[in-house]
């Protein structure tokens, strides 16, 4: 599948979608693309590069990527939920009983989805985030963002996220957050 790069570009950018090892090259780019899309130091980067690295043990691990040449430009990836990981243990313990059956039994969780600002508003993250879906078959797709009116809200609630936990913190973090889902 590929997009136009834009106006003042006639190259191509290609979406690809890729299993933990055909995303292992790309984790120190995807880094560097999640600290300008977040606006992260350099800290902040390092260690998403460790918590990304640590992801691709998990089963069922599928990414997606936005490359112009051999440049990455965006990226989401995920893998099917278990107990016993621990954004899966923490977001199921904040849940009632039959929320958490209903959302977190066959749940595909949505780690990353991230791209540069410079090629944002071009719909480069709709097509990141439908590619993410159509290679993911949980009947549910479970994500944590930021709690407050943002360009990735609207475009989750533009694919039929809901809300399932508001002002929400996880362990260790002031930022706030809120859970959504996706039944399919």
């Amino acid at each position: 599948m590929t997009l136009s790069s834009g106006a003042d570009d006639d190259r191509d950018e290609t979406i690809r979608v890729l299993d933990a090892a055909g995303f292992a090259p790309y984790v120190d780019s995807a880094a560097h693309v999640y600290g300008a899309a977040m606006v992260r130091g350099p800290e902040q980067v390092v260690q998403r590069r460790s918590i990304i690295t640590g992801h691709l043990d998990r089963d069922g691990f599928v990414a997606v990527t936005a490359m112009l040449k051999r440049d990455l430009h965006g990226f989401g990836y995920g893998y099917p939920g278990v107990p016993g990981d621990w954004w899966h243990d923490v977001v199921t313990g904040a849940m009632d009983r039959t929320a958490a059956r209903k959302w977190m039994s066959d749940v595909f969780e949505l780690a990353e989805l991230h791209v540069e600002p410079a090629w944002q508003r071009r719909g480069l993250g709709r097509t990141l985030l439908q590619t993410l879906l159509d290679n993911s078959t949980s009947r549910t797709v479970v994500l944590s963002t930021h709690d407050r009116e943002s360009p990735a809200r609207r475009l989750y609630r533009w694919f039929g996220f809901v809300d399932l936990l508001r002002d929400f913190r996880f362990p260790g973090s002031s930022e706030v957050y809120a859970i959504l889902g996706l039944e399919r």
